[in-house]
């Protein structure tokens, strides 16, 4: 008996051996997976990417695309040239770069952390104008630089004063420097898209019309300090330059 205890424990041992070995052998084998940043919410075009539409996931390697990135710094601040659906992996061929073709209207710092435009953020606009190579730093203005606006108007008494004074109201040239750091967003060939807000707009659009010259003059990178000038004509120029003013000889 004990003998026959031995042989059917032995034979019991040997038949769950192979009952495991064939149980492991027929598991499936695991499918291999592959980190891949998708669209966490539907991004509109003309839109710049922020952390918080971006979403980690792992999928199939067999289906993610050639051309799919893993790592968020890749695309944050980016802008998306076309829609961009919910769970769609981001490809950087729907990118533009921040300073590329494609631009946006709200700055990325006016978005809150879900791409929601902050509270009291200004009403950001973006409109063209038109100014020749010579009177936009040669020509050498890009997508990304930052300007003032200067306007030139040659102001006639009779055509904006009501009953001007002959001794105080003088034809003369008028300069001034209008707007302050405003950023080219895009350029294509002499007509530039600016951003600013939509009061600021609606007199860019009045000095344009006026008839007088607008120059666009490039900032430094990262030069924002405010110039704190106050326009010039004659009276000012001449002091200034100390120019030698004729005198008027009678008959």
């Amino acid at each position: 008996m004990l003998i026959a205890g031995v042989l059917l424990a032995a034979i019991a041992g040997m038949f769950t051996f192979f009952y495991a070995q064939t149980t492991k052998a027929e598991a499936p084998a695991p499918i291999p997976t592959t980190a891949v940043i998708v669209a966490a919410r539907e991004i509109p075009p003309k839109t710049q990417i922020t952390s918080a539409d971006l979403k980690l996931v792992r999928i199939n390697s067999e289906a993610v695309p050639p051309a799919a990135v893993s790592d968020p710094a890749q695309v944050v601040g980016k802008i998306t040239i076309t829609t961009i659906s919910v769970g769609e992996p981001i490809l950087l061929s729907k990118l533009a770069g921040a300073n590329g073709a494609a631009f946006v209207v709200i700055p990325i710092e006016a978005l809150g952390a879900n791409g929601a435009i902050q509270p009291n953020t200004p009403q950001y606009r973006a409109m063209s104008i038109s100014v020749a190579d010579a009177l936009a730093a040669g020509g050498n203005i890009q997508a990304g630089d930052t300007v003032d606006l200067l306007y030139t108007l040659n102001f006639d008494p009779g055509k904006y004063i009501v009953n001007p004074s002959p001794t105080k109201n003088t034809a003369d040239v008028s300069a001034r420097l209008v707007i302050e750091r405003v950023p080219i967003l895009a350029r294509n060939l002499s007509v530039y898209v600016i951003r600013t807000d939509a009061t600021m707009s609606e007199r860019i659009g009045y000095l344009m019309a006026a008839g007088g010259q607008m120059q666009l003059i490039l900032r430094a990178p990262k030069d924002d300090r405010a110039t704190g000038t106050a326009g010039q004509s004659f009276d000012t120029v001449t002091q200034e330059f100390k120019f030698h003013i004729p005198t008027k000889i009678s008959g």
